[in-house]
């Protein structure tokens, strides 16, 4: 029966995802926008099952990858989403998450169609204090990073990086961008992006440093990592949106390897962490 304190959709299922115990694998892609969870379904996963509560824009599928079962959810977009959507993942099966976004590259080298592999962000958004204080570090696993490494020399060639992430609540201001209605930047923005550029930070999104932190606390030390196709060059101001399947592909192989690691073996049998409730 639902309650005030563990509120359930009909059916018993997860309030906003709409899942329930065993619907996600352990190996977990998660997305900000419903169409890339479809994307991945449609050109990646074989007979994928499809979960939703479209009222909220949230989808998840599950299927199979190279005769490994992977799921792929979406969180939409920023820290408090990733926030409610993280725990209703693992209570319907997902251990492992990595991430497949999209960012504003801050490498100069960088062109669209590239992917960025975070291993740390920058906590500029306010959700991730709700678990930790701003000192705890927002940082990816490094077997996950390892991973995403791996298979991104193999799939990438030369149009991979590594690098920290600003993680921001805003996409405009909060990244340094012209407000789209008066076409100014405040002074303190202004600043900050110039910092965050001579901290040499490869790039923003707006999603890293919360999925960081809550597997790593909320989670109870869920393996986890990210991987961004570039949109944007924020030296050049060059914009073009791909780069989406190979950061997906990426993803999706550094998770089958992850799935044969001994060291991980107690995550993808669901047999960590350990939830007293």
């Amino acid at each position: 029966m639902s309650q005030a304190d563990r509120p359930r959709a009909q059916g018993n299922l997860q309030y906003h995802t709409h899942t329930t115990e065993g619907d996600l694998s352990p190996l977990c892609l998660i997305v900000g926008a419903p169409g890339r969870a479809e994307m991945i379904a449609r050109e990646f996963l074989k007979g994928a099952r499809r979960f939703s509560n479209d009222h909220r824009g949230l989808v998840s599928y599950t299927g199979t990858y190279r005769d490994k079962a992977i799921s792929v959810t979406t969180s939409g977009m920023g820290g408090p989403s990733i926030g409610i959507v993280l725990p209703e993942a693992v209570l319907s099966g997902a251990r492992i998450f990595i991430r497949v976004g999209s960012c504003g590259s801050l490498l100069k080298e960088s062109e669209p169609g590239d992917v960025i592999i975070p291993t740390a962000a920058i906590r500029f958004g306010g959700t991730a204090e709700v678990w930790a204080p701003k000192e705890y570090p927002a940082f990816a696993h490094w077997l996950v990073v390892q991973a995403l490494v791996q298979e991104a020399g193999l799939l990438a060639g030369g149009h991979y990086h590594t690098g920290v992430e600003c993680s921001t609540d805003d996409f405009y201001t909060g990244q340094g961008r012209p407000s789209p209605l008066f076409g100014t930047v405040p002074a303190a923005m202004r600043a900050r992006h110039e910092e965050v550029m001579r901290l040499g930070a490869a790039c923003y999104s707006m999603e890293a440093a919360d999925l960081f932190v809550w597997c790593a606390t909320e989670g109870g030390g869920l393996p986890v990592g990210a991987i961004n196709a570039v949109f944007a060059n924020r030296h050049t101001n060059k914009w073009e949106t791909k780069g989406e399947e190979l950061a997906a592909h990426i993803a999706l192989d550094a998770l089958c390897r992850l799935s044969d690691c001994p060291a991980l073996a107690d995550y993808v049998a669901r047999r960590l962490p350990v939830y007293p409730a």
